[in-house]
């Protein structure tokens, strides 16, 4: 795992407010089967050339709270309590249209399985077109240039070879990995100073994650873009990120530099984590997979802290008062007896 030092610009970030700002975050989703309390007390900050990874088991809430954020959630989903701050705009508040006007100009999102999210029946340089159409103001210096020339140039920027030829294809004629770069291209079209990717190396083999996360990063460093990766994968976001928020059952219980995590982590289910993360030295009989299981959200006697069920640290204070997370602390946890 690469916990090399974190950049220039994300050590500078604490001289400038965060570009994004959550406080307080709640929702839930009212089903037929209960009501499921998905994210609760939220707290996290994201400045401008940070890259951050958001960790967490499936099912912990990380994809939840990005659609959230971004004003695409299900129906069934209600925002109970508190703050999503961009540039000082609260997103909670804006109506649809502003909104519409955000989403792919200044935030972007790269969603699971690019075969999924892109068009299968229109050509891939069609839908980029159809991005800078819809924020023509965004499209670059060089207004005059035609739609499909800047199409190219944003498949060529994401290293997909013969961009001529390919901004012709259609989905089904890509493979995985291009697909997913044509989703990166698509993302980055309006150059949005915030982007969002989702478990963006889903489905991809070993060598083709490694290029396509090697090309988002370095993409996200030159432009100075805020970057939130969402991953499940701890020793991907330790590989890429400058900062880890660790996520687990709708809470948010550890941040802290990627280094300071894997050197010390003071949360026991992010030590849990580390230890049932495969390593190049560490021998097979050193894995140990996290113990139980995430608790069923729709439970009306949920414990205050929802990992104390599975922690073996935990006392009477874990099940009756929930920690919370400051966003403001280098290394903040959310725990009543963390490691020290």
């Amino acid at each position: 795992m690469n916990t090399s030092p974190t950049s220039l610009a994300a050590e500078s970030a604490g001289a400038q407010p965060p570009l994004l700002s959550v406080r307080d975050f709640a929702l839930e989703f009212r089903t037929r089967s209960g009501t499921v309390r998905a994210l609760q007390n939220i707290n996290l900050d994201l400045h401008k050339g940070e890259i951050v990874g958001l960790v967490g088991e499936s099912g912990s809430g990380k994809s939840v709270l990005s659609y959230a954020m971004l004003g695409i959630s299900d129906r069934a989903a209600k925002v109970t309590q508190g703050s999503v701050h961009f540039g000082g705009m609260d997103l909670l508040r804006a109506d649809e249209s502003t909104l519409a006007d955000l989403r792919g100009r200044e935030i972007s999102m790269i969603f699971q399985s690019p075969r999924t999210a892109l068009n299968p029946i229109r050509a891939v340089g069609h839908q980029i077109e159809d991005v800078l159409r819809r924020h023509a103001a965004a499209r670059g210096p060089n207004l005059s240039e035609s739609l499909k020339q800047r199409a190219i140039s944003a498949l060529r920027e994401v290293a997909i070879a013969d961009p001529e030829r390919r901004v012709n294809a259609y989905p089904f004629e890509l493979s995985g990995g291009m697909c997913q770069r044509v989703m990166i291209a698509l993302a980055l079209a309006c150059r949005p100073s915030l982007l969002v990717a989702d478990e963006p190396t889903t489905g991809l083999d070993v060598t083709t994650q490694a290029a396509v996360m090697d090309l988002l990063t370095g993409l996200a460093r030159e432009r100075n873009m805020a970057t939130l990766f969402i991953t499940h994968d701890l020793g991907l976001a330790a590989d890429y990120c400058d900062r880890i928020i660790v996520m687990h059952a709708g809470h948010a219980v550890e941040s802290a530099s990627t280094r300071a995590l894997f050197k010390h982590p003071r949360h026991p289910y992010t030590a849990r984590l580390i230890t049932s993360t495969p390593t190049d030295t560490m021998r097979l009989e050193e894995l140990a997979p996290v113990p139980g299981w995430l608790p069923d959200l729709r439970r009306t006697d949920l414990p205050a802290c929802r990992f104390s069920e599975r922690c073996d640290r935990a006392q009477a204070k874990c099940h009756t008062e929930a920690p919370t997370l400051d966003a403001q602390v280098d290394h903040a946890v959310a725990c009543w007896y963390p490691n020290s």
